[in-house]
């Protein structure tokens, strides 16, 4: 599959005044490290400098912010990755968010299959208004690896809807004993015993997930489950 390049830009919004004084926090020189290709499923890490270029001594948290963005319907799916602090941080004086300290993890409810337009933004966690430097990135989402691996396309599971809503109904001549739910990273979530080839999926968070059936001649068959409420 094509590597789609990274495509970035940085702008400084204008500072504005907080009781006389400008607050502005902006990356370090290098911008945030964020990978241009991803999987569903991984974990994704940030890693940047974050630096107070305003006029006033921050003691406060620094938080990390992120979105998704279109031009049809602008910053979508606002979140905060986390954040450090309180931390009192001197007019151009700085701090590091290490590799390993703040992570998402790649799924369906924070991006699409495909090319995805992510904005990335430190933020200072009061006062709400202030400057803040926003760096954009071109994120290529492709399929779970994990999925690819551990799926024989095949014999797959076969069940039925897909999506799937309050329950699945499996389709097949052998009876099953029981049914493993596992998460995109191959945790194992839940472990359920079947009757009536029929899985209530009702308590099921929507999102995708790994299942494994165990039939009763010993043999099993597994599949990808997306659950849709």
């Amino acid at each position: 599959m094509k590597i789609r390049k990274i495509i970035f830009s940085l702008f400084l919004l204008a500072s504005v005044s907080v009781s006389g004084q400008g607050i502005s926090v902006t990356f370090g020189a290098n911008g945030i490290q964020f990978p241009d290709t991803v999987s569903l499923g991984d974990t994704v890490y940030y890693s940047c400098w974050v630096v107070n270029s305003g006029d006033d001594v921050l003691a406060e948290n620094i938080l990390l912010e992120t979105a998704n963005y279109s031009q049809s319907q602008g910053l979508t799916n606002v979140r905060t990755i986390g954040g450090q602090g309180p931390n009192f941080i001197f007019p151009n004086d700085s701090i590091q968010f290490s590799p390993g300290f703040l992570y998402e993890i790649v799924t369906q409810q924070n991006y699409l299959l495909g090319d995805n337009i992510v904005v990335i933004w430190p933020k200072v966690s009061s006062p709400i208004n202030q400057s803040t430097q926003h760096e954009y990135k071109n994120v290529y989402v492709k399929g779970s690896a994990i999925i690819s691996s551990v799926v024989d396309l095949s014999d797959k599971l076969q069940f039925f809807p897909s999506p799937a809503n309050n329950k699945i109904i499996f389709d097949g001549v052998k009876n099953i004993c029981e049914i493993q739910i596992f998460d995109l990273q191959g945790r194992e979530l839940n472990t359920f015993f079947i009757e009536k080839n029929m899985l209530n999926t009702s308590s099921f968070k929507s999102g995708m997930y790994l299942i494994n059936a165990q039939f009763e001649d010993g043999t099993s068959s597994r599949n990808t489950l997306q659950i849709q409420h």
